[in-house]
């Protein structure tokens, strides 16, 4: 059979775009989406993978928006100003409330350091880059995902950078007479590959999570969608040319056979959903190709169309539609809430708490949506309105950096809430120097031919009294560097102290970890250089409440087999649930006693188990034959664990969640045994 060309239908001036009629079924969509997001969040255990929600969003942005471009370039009636405006006063008005809710809510109730970090979130939420943001805060000194308000924020951050970009290509693929098909899929494929190299061979996860290239593709799917359903019977004519595609053209003709074709559809995208939502973990390699289940599973849904019997009666009850409706402002609203009763509580809020929350976010979002959302985006004084919506979230945008530039605000210590007595407001001012992890740079043997770890510090050389000193050599994470100061303060005289740390990678061999590239590589290197500089003792600590520290027993076999008797194995430290400081404040909130606890029984993260953990260690380094050193039992006896050796914030027990002070460090390593 000969076929004739055909004229690229999108190119050509005619009518054959379908009606873009309001679908209650995607609205129902968008119901399923926010329900999965919301029960992630709130109870993670119960819906491992509730978090695709936003990727089933995604899709949906992709497909509405393409539609009505589409839509209006083809009838010649595409305006920027038109759809920017239109945007403006879908996306601005709900933002603009819950951001300028989450700086008074943080004004009265979060300490400078947390103000500090909401004001800088602001800033991005209201500019639209907090995927970007988030991005460069991600990694191993990154706060807990629950600490952060706006956190949820980035994913708007995307679909505001698909939005500005978007339109333009489209614009510019009109006028050019370029095939939208076709751009839509060189753009979707090359995206989709940017995120599957990130995902399985850089392992840059955050990268894969954050940046907008590698999650276009999920937008660029809705797209690719929209496009083919408004040209489908193009589009099946053209096909009903090739003999393979026969049957499809006659089962899209035959209305029985249609509606099953639909049926099916939309069955096979419920079933991915179910897979993804309950397959899919927050430690699952994500998007890669774990993202096609939600992306996939939401374009058969909508590919199915209205008449699909899931869509029409499920999807397209009057409960989810109404649940659809307000899903932006519920999405904007739930997340700050969870957060604050996290921060609040400084630990994970009870259930009550929780259901109390969504409770609470369903009746802001409903109110944002009847009494903000609705009249704003009526058709009258339409410039006029999203002028003033810009210029309103720019100044909640510019007091949010303004917040973080001026360190979390510190005067509003003396509003009522932050009464605090001296002794807490003096370990509330943060002192740059004080952390043990403010190392100087450590001095190399100039005259050797030892290649330096990469990321490592190197200025000076030893002197030739330091080259004569037997070396001591610390392995491990930020837990073992912050050893480092009491090290060199008690053992720097007689021994020349060598340490060796990169990236957060444990001391262990063969032991890759999510967002911590080469660490297996790094591991080798470091063995390497302990078997070249000949050190007389190897010290190995990390927070052993992060990984899997049973492996490290591999460590110390390999260490032994390499002739290396000498090993102080190194306890973990107490780990405190939202850093140590905002437990001592939460402990003077609930007792209302000015004298700060010198030990405390309160505030420790329940998830790390640190007190047994050390126990088994013991056990191990007993069994191994090497000399083990608990910190736990320098710092915590049955009173409890010390949180301070002094009255300002240099003498605090820890900076953070862990990492000890300067004053810390000395104190431990002053109690260890003598070499």
């Amino acid at each position: 059979m000969t076929t004739s060309p055909i004229p690229d239908p999108i190119l050509q001036k005619s009518t054959h775009f379908s009606s873009n009629a309001y679908r209650p079924d995607i609205d129902g969509l968008r119901a399923l989406a926010i329900i999965f997001v919301i029960l992630y969040h709130a109870f993670p255990t119960i819906l491992t993978g509730g978090f695709i929600g936003v990727d089933i969003f995604f899709v949906i942005s992709g497909f509405l928006i393409s539609t009505i471009i589409y839509t209006q370039l083809e009838t010649d009636c595409f305006s920027f100003s038109q759809f920017y405006i239109r945007r403006i006063k879908r996306i601005f008005p709900a933002l603009f409330i819950v951001l300028i809710f989450c700086f008074v809510f943080g004004w009265f109730n979060l300490l400078s350091d947390e103000f500090k970090q909401l004001g800088k979130h602001i800033f991005g939420g209201a500019s639209f880059i907090s995927n970007l943001m988030l991005w460069s805060e991600s990694g191993y000194f990154d706060a807990v995902s629950e600490a952060k308000p706006l956190l949820h924020l980035w994913s708007l951050g995307i679909e505001e950078q698909f939005y500005f970009i978007w339109p333009i290509l489209l614009w510019v693929a009109w006028r050019k007479k370029i095939n939208f098909l076709l751009m839509g899929l060189i753009i979707g494929l090359i995206s989709f590959c940017i995120n599957i190299y990130e995902i399985y061979y850089e392992l840059n996860f955050a990268t894969a999570f954050y940046l907008p290239m590698n999650r276009f593709w999920e937008l660029m799917a809705g797209a690719i969608l929209a496009y083919l359903r408004l040209n489908k019977k193009v589009m099946l004519n053209r096909l009903s040319y090739y003999r393979i595609f026969n049957y499809v053209y006659k089962t899209q003709c035959n209305l029985t056979n249609k509606i099953a074709f639909e049926n099916g559809a939309s069955i096979l995208g419920v079933t991915l959903l179910v897979l993804g939502v309950l397959q899919i973990t927050k430690n699952s390699p994500f998007p890669g190709f774990l993202g096609l289940l939600p992306v996939l599973g939401a374009v058969f849904i909508i590919g199915a169309g209205q008449r699909a019997w899931i869509n029409h009666h499920i999807l397209s009850n009057r409960l989810l539609v109404w649940i659809g409706l307000i899903s932006f402002p519920l999405y904007l609203w739930h997340w700050p809430l969870l957060s604050f009763a996290h921060i609040m509580q400084g630990s994970i809020p009870t259930v009550e708490i929780r259901l109390i929350t969504i409770f609470a976010s369903v009746l802001l979002s409903t109110a944002t949506y009847y009494l903000l959302e609705k009249p704003i985006r009526s058709n009258k004084f339409n410039r006029i309105k999203a002028i003033t919506l810009v210029v309103l979230l720019a100044i909640v945008g510019f007091i949010g950096l303004n917040t973080y530039q001026r360190d979390g605000l510190t005067f509003r210590l003396n509003q009522i809430r932050f009464r605090l007595p001296p002794t807490l407001q003096s370990l509330s001012i943060k002192d740059p120097t004080a952390s043990a992890l403010d190392l100087s740079p450590q001095k190399v043997n100039c005259s050797s031919n030892l290649n330096e770890l990469k990321g490592a510090s190197s200025e000076g050389c030893l002197s030739a009294a330091d080259l004569q000193k037997p070396t001591i050599f610390i392995w491990g994470d930020s837990y073992a560097a912050h050893l480092t100061t009491g090290y060199e303060d008690r053992f720097g005289r007689k021994y020349q102290i060598t340490r060796a740390f990169y990236n957060g990678c444990p001391p262990i061999m063969d032991m890759d970890l999510e967002n911590r590239k080469n660490c297996t590589v790094v591991t080798n290197q470091i063995f390497e250089r302990i078997l070249k500089e000949h050190p007389v003792k190897v010290i190995i600590a990390a927070n052993w409440t992060d990984y899997d520290w049973t492996k490290v027993e591999g460590t110390i076999t390999k260490l032994h087999q390499a002739g290396y008797r000498s090993i102080d194995l190194i306890g973990p430290a107490p780990v405190w649930s939202d850093g140590l400081y905002k437990q001592l404040y939460l402990k003077y909130l609930e007792d209302k006693n000015p004298n700060v606890p010198y030990r405390m029984q309160f505030g420790f993260n329940k998830e790390k188990d640190f007190l047994s953990i050390d126990l088994e260690l013991e056990n191990m380094a007993r069994r191994l034959g090497v000399n083990y050193i608990s910190i736990s039992k320098i710092l915590c006896n049955k009173e409890g664990c010390i949180t301070r050796l002094g009255e300002t914030s240099d003498t605090l027990e820890s900076i953070d969640a862990g990492h000890f002070t300067k004053s810390t460090s000395r104190y431990v390593v002053s109690q260890f045994p003598d070499m």
